[in-house]
């Protein structure tokens, strides 16, 4: 199944798992500004698990038709934060790539109970199909928003941990360096060869984690 390109067939389910993606992703970040202090999202309307608020309609059509996309960025503001202002910006950039770790986890469980129950056999076929296909896109595109926004690239997730958990000395370097950052990741993203080893491998390995942990997790509760 491939998540970045077009494909009429698979639309529905990959739109559905997007707005879940998404809009848990952007609510995270939200929500652990808000327990730090900050109510900048939460004034705008965006700590809500409603995808509306969340959802870039031109960012959405190009990750269902095209190789990258996205939401609307939630708004902080880390002067309100109570305690260490950086820190707090680490964990409300983390926030979203942990809560898709956490959704695609849970997605393979079911996927794995689903499967394992036989419910499907009975079902009519596109019924079974919307449902099998939307659990996997459900899992391949939260594992795979958690490894690309953990990318140290801005202005991805990953860039603001690296950068706020580094010595204020080089934030000079790191100014520097938001300016090409977009550029960057355009590369990579159009680069087949490049992609593949940045983002396509950790993915894989990371696909395997989420697989791994959902096993551990059934045969504990089953």
């Amino acid at each position: 199944m491939d998540l970045f390109h077009f494909d009429w067939k698979t639309v529905p389910f990959r739109l559905i798992a997007f707005v879940i993606a998404f809009t848990l992703h952007e609510w995270a970040h939200a929500f652990v500004a808000w327990k730090l202090g900050d109510n900048t999202a939460k004034s705008e309307g965006r700590l809500t698990l409603n995808p509306i608020p969340h959802i870039d309609p031109f960012g959405l059509i190009l990750i269902l038709f095209g190789p990258f996309g996205w939401a609307k960025p939630v708004p902080i503001n880390p002067l309100h934060f109570r305690g260490n202002k950086r820190l707090g910006i680490v964990y409300v950039s983390f926030a979203g790539p942990l809560i898709n770790l956490i959704l695609a986890v849970l997605f393979c469980v079911v996927y794995f109970l689903v499967d394992s129950s036989g419910v499907l056999v009975g079902m009519h076929e596109k019924v079974a199909y919307a449902i099998e296909s939307t659990l996997v896109f459900s899992v391949l595109i939260n594992t795979a928003l958690f490894i690309f926004n953990l990318l140290p690239i801005p202005p991805l997730d990953g860039y603001k941990i690296l950068r706020f958990l580094s010595p204020r000395s080089w934030d000079g370097k790191f100014y520097h360096y938001e300016v090409y950052g977009p550029w960057i990741l355009l590369l990579l993203i159009f680069i087949p060869g490049v992609s593949s080893m940045i983002f396509g491998i950790p993915h894989r390995i990371a696909l395997s984690w989420v697989e791994q942990i959902a096993n551990n997790i059934l045969n504990v509760f089953i």
